[in-house]
């Protein structure tokens, strides 16, 4: 626990240090005539609250196969589609009493307004067909193993179910449960048979993809580092950007290990070293991303990641959508009138997890109890 408690002052440290280092973006003129966003010491300025809150599907739905570009009429149905998907969720007049109207509880006062859809198809722009790549046998293997021994079930014990891919499912049920609607789960013997997010550890291994709340991101930088800072269970990472090498292999870490540089105006960063207790979507320790982010506007970063293991998938894939700055949101449906992150508070109230286990305690008295009576 000291330990821990080390790598979490120290992180804090640091992004207090580069908050207190950062400043504004300034827009300068280049010889062209047009304007680019530079810090005071000259890098590329990404600094900002940012939201990748945007709804269209990571892979393509198979209505849409073969289409990656939505019309406009196409689009702003979807548009409308997407956001009815929210109070889907206060819906009671199907299913009564089965585990999809119990999914129902969660409903719609916990989500906002699902961001709108871009033109695309999918998030996923390679390969060309929206969707991601096969998993090879070995990653199948693998993540059973793994599933037993967590004692997974349902939608948990497959990694291209709907648990470990957020929920973006080719069809998304209509009553507005998004993310499993099978009695997914593990069971609840002790607190690490519960998953990393209900134990407020992580909510889910990099790449954070778009999900239902929370999908806000601070990026602040100072000279020689980048920091961001992801406001759903508020992980930190600091990206070095002075060409060090990554840690050694045996060092592995929740959110792997990041190395960045720039190219151009793009910021790149690379990360390796993932553990094999976070996976995603199969993926463990084998999991390679490269990120990039590009500053388009005052209110807009490009993002593409590309997500590599050949342990896992028949190839690379790659998916990109823009960050949207959080002032363009102020005054919206949430009535927000500072652009900010909040606290991501998990453990404030959580009874969840130890009436789990106090009920998991109780059942094995119940049952010793029993037996020292026959």
């Amino acid at each position: 626990m000291r330990h821990l408690a080390f790598v979490v002052v120290s992180v804090c440290a640091v992004f207090c240090v580069v908050m207190g280092m950062s400043a504004p973006a300034s827009a300068q003129a280049t010889s062209n005539g047009e304007s680019t966003f530079l810090t005071p010491w000259g890098d590329p300025d990404l600094q900002g609250v940012w939201a990748n809150d945007t709804s269209t599907p990571l892979e393509r739905p198979t209505r849409f196969e073969g289409q990656s570009e939505l019309t406009a009429e196409e689009l702003a149905s979807f548009t409308a589609e997407r956001q009815q998907s929210r109070d889907n969720r206060d819906r009671r007049d199907s299913a009564p009493g089965t585990v999809t109207d119990v999914g129902r509880a969660y409903n719609a006062y916990w989500f906002p307004i699902p961001g709108n859809p871009i033109s695309r198809t999918s998030l996923i722009v390679d390969p060309p067909d929206g969707r991601v790549p096969p998993l090879t046998q070995q990653a199948r293997e693998r993540f059973a193993a793994f599933a037993e021994t967590k004692g997974l079930f349902n939608s948990a014990a497959n990694p291209e179910g709907s648990l470990w891919n957020g929920g973006r499912t080719d069809s998304e049920p209509e009553d507005g449960t998004q993310g499993g609607v099978d009695g997914r789960g593990s069971r609840a013997d002790n607190p690490e048979d519960r998953r990393l997010s209900e134990r407020c550890i992580l909510w889910n291994p990099l790449p954070r993809l778009p999900g239902g709340y929370n999908n806000h991101f601070q990026i602040v930088q100072s000279p020689g580092y980048v920091t961001i800072g992801s406001e759903m269970i508020h992980h930190t990472r600091v990206v070095p950007l002075d060409g060090r090498s990554h840690r050694p292999q045996n060092v592995r870490q929740w959110i792997g290990d990041s190395r960045g540089h720039w190219e151009g105006d793009t910021l790149v960063v690379d990360t390796t070293n993932f553990t094999d207790k976070a996976p995603f979507r199969g993926s463990f320790e084998g999991l390679h991303l490269v990120e990039r982010f590009t500053r388009v506007d005052a209110e807009t970063v490009s993002y593409e990641v590309t997500v590599d293991d050949p342990t896992t998938w028949a190839r690379s894939w790659t998916a990109a959508y823009p960050l949207t700055n959080l002032r363009t949101l102020v005054g919206g449906v949430d009535e927000q009138q500072v652009p900010q992150m909040f606290e991501y508070a998990c453990h404030e109230g959580n009874y969840g997890l130890s009436g789990q286990l106090s009920g998991s305690r109780a059942v094995e008295q119940d049952a010793e109890k029993a037996t020292r009576q026959q």
